[in-house]
């Protein structure tokens, strides 16, 4: 059934697909007309790389029994006419499932088995480890086949206490529970669903979270996944509003730590009453959506009452009248014209921005190339009756322009070596083995104890060593671009370069991601239940979790840094290449004319036929350079 959040995908794949191929074209026109640098040509590569594999990824997240996996099923699949998750009353997934396509592969249900836990792996490093899941081959033409295989994320099994305690997942309540010393945790960890949908295909990505206890047994998900998601829809019941439970999982996993949050009152036809009036049920609904919004401190077009079961009957019998009156509606359309605009303009600033500098530079290189040759056609025209003396003199004052420009050049060569150890320097800065030395000292300190003060000590000290390398780094890279600046001054005064401004080099993306990890480790600190011994395996959980998280900061702070130091010596070194070309082909026409005064009116048509070449690059480069600029002025307008 066509929708407005089918249409949005669509327009979100459409637009991907619109800046890979204006990247394309960009990468094409260098290979054409110039010697691309291999620097360039890898990081347009990469920036491709990154579109086609770019996933909108919305997380579902609620306490147990809310309703998300039906929510998933009305909203993406109701189209196979049945549901793809299990959602049956006391039948739900028991674990963190990810629903996404992967164009590689064959559609697949991975299982990670829940005796990983067993050992210090993050989920995102058994992600690369196939060894470690179990795998089961889908079938999305039999129903049969794919109802018995998604029925498997619902699998529980007894364990002993002893062993559900390694494991983490056993607390006190469970203890005093049991009767035959045995107690109930999930056969999985985590599960990857690899299925050909359209949506999927698109590039949506979706999360199904467990409740409250599973978040909190896999901080991994708290600190990293629902950050990482760029909306979470929050699911709460309409009946009961927000519980103490519902609050709990806000408070910890959802309110901080997601780019866009909408809470969802599910279950709404519990208030359908024959008994009431639709004026008096549609009273009831909004107060419980005001004081929703009250609660959770959202706007209340952030709150939205609807019913995922009947949403999911009324697509699938074609009703519509209850699919309606269901509600869900309103979510597509919050899903179409707000998150998914918003993560186009994303899109836009981490790609089309940078691939955008990068054709300004090659633009006006053409214009440079296009004014020597205007040059020379005026000199050509000029030389017209004059005598051979004159050409020699022009000759030689553009070779002595020339080797004036090899003296800047071979400065300049000076210049740029000591840019590029400066430069590995500052990547060195920002080297895994930094970050692993940090943690030797700091995990020492925790190894015998594990306990949340100690913890929290110790991740603070860490984190402040690591902002403090932010702001050396950064030192650094000021310090480059004061080299820069002076050297290609030089070019600017005495060979008419037009001044660049080499941009500074900002880690803020990765400081305030280590903000909002220090805010989680605080909070984790202050929470009561954190404090006693029995959390010792959280406790190392969650520091595992969390120098997951620094190491990839670190990562992305050096794939920021890298990519910074290309944006400001790749155009610099590209300007003085082109300029030396255009001289020695400027010198090559005069040597010509000079050996025979006769070709000039040869020389004038070959010079007429660069003129045109470079006319055409021009056009062209302007039509890459005017799509960059109408996608952004679209996606911007576009924006949350």
């Amino acid at each position: 059934m066509d929708n407005g959040l089918d249409q949005g995908i669509e327009q979100y794949q459409k637009r991907r697909n619109e800046i890979l191929a204006t990247l394309e074209s960009y990468r094409g026109w260098l290979e054409r007309h110039t010697e691309v640098e291999a620097g360039q040509s890898l990081r347009l590569y990469d920036l491709a790389e990154s579109l086609k594999r770019d996933k909108l990824l919305l997380a579902f997240v609620a306490e147990f029994s809310r309703g998300k996996s039906e929510l998933i099923n009305a909203l993406f699949f109701a189209d196979l006419k049945q549901r793809l998750l299990p959602s049956d009353v006391g039948r739900t997934t028991m674990c963190p499932t990810e629903l996404f396509y992967d164009m590689d592969s064959e559609p697949y249900l991975r299982l990670l088995p829940i005796e990983t836990r067993l050992r210090d792996d993050s989920i995102s490093r058994l992600k690369r480890l196939p060894i470690e899941w179990s795998s089961v081959r889908l079938e999305p033409d039999n129903a049969q086949q794919m109802s018995s295989a998604m029925g498997t994320l619902a699998d529980v099994k007894r364990v002993s206490i002893a062993d559900a305690q390694a494991m983490g997942l056993c607390d006190a309540d469970d203890v005093a529970k049991s009767v035959d010393g045995k107690v109930e945790v999930p056969v999985w960890r985590y599960a990857m669903i690899n299925f050909p949908h359209p949506l999927l295909k698109s590039g949506l990505a979706i999360l199904d979270t467990p409740g409250l206890n599973a978040l909190g047994a896999e901080p991994e998900l708290t600190l990293n996944t629902i950050p990482n998601a760029h909306a979470v829809l929050f699911l709460l019941a309409t009946d009961t509003g927000v519980t103490r439970s519902d609050l709990d999982i806000w408070e910890s996993s959802v309110r901080r730590h997601a780019n866009y949050h909408v809470a969802i009152l599910n279950k709404v036809d519990m208030l359908w009453d024959d008994l009431k009036s639709d004026a008096e049920i549609a009273s009831s609904i909004q107060k419980q959506k005001a004081q929703t919004a009250q609660q959770l401190q959202l706007r209340e077009d952030q709150v939205i009452a609807l019913s995922a079961q009947k949403a999911l009957l009324g697509k699938i019998r074609g009703d519509k009248a209850l699919l309606q009156r269901s509600g869900i509606a309103v979510l597509e359309s919050l899903l179409a014209d707000q998150i998914i605009p918003a993560r186009q303009a994303m899109l836009y600033k981490s790609v089309c921005s940078e691939v955008q500098t990068m054709a300004n530079a090659s633009r006006q290189n053409v214009a440079m190339q296009l004014d020597g040759v205007r040059q020379d056609m005026e000199q050509l025209s000029a030389f017209s009756g004059k005598n051979r003396e004159i050409v020699t003199n022009l000759r030689d004052k553009l070779i002595k322009e020339k080797s004036a420009y090899d003296a800047t050049t071979m400065n300049f060569k000076v210049t740029r070596a000591l840019i590029q150890e400066q430069g590995r320097q500052l990547l060195d800065a920002l080297a895994e083995e930094v970050l692993d030395e940090m943690l030797v000292v700091g995990r020492a300190s925790l190894e015998d104890c594990w306990t949340t003060p100690g913890l929290v000590r110790g991740m603070n000290d860490l984190f402040a060593q690591i902002i403090q390398r932010f702001h050396d780094v950064e030192d650094r890279a000021a310090k480059i671009v004061e080299l820069l600046d002076a050297a290609y001054l030089r070019f600017h005064r005495e060979h008419g370069f037009p001044l660049l401004n080499p941009p500074l080099l900002t880690l803020d993306s990765c400081r305030q991601k280590l903000a909002v990890l220090m805010q989680q480790v605080d909070q984790f600190g202050r929470d009561p239940a954190n404090l006693i011994m029995e959390k010792r395996f959280m406790v190392k959980k969650f520091y595992l979790s969390l120098v997951a998280e620094a190491q990839g900061m670190f990562v992305l702070a050096k794939t920021e840094a890298d990519s910074w130091l290309r944006r400001s010596l790749d155009p610099v070194v590209m300007r003085i290449r082109d300029h030396k070309k255009q001289l020695e082909i400027r010198i090559e026409n005069i040597k010509q004319v000079h050996d025979n005064l006769d070709n000039l009116q040869a020389r004038t048509i070959a010079l007429k036929g660069q003129q045109a070449m470079l006319e055409q690059q021009q056009r062209e480069i302007g039509v890459i350079l005017q799509g960059l600029i109408c996608m952004a002025d679209t996606d911007l307008a576009g924006q949350v």
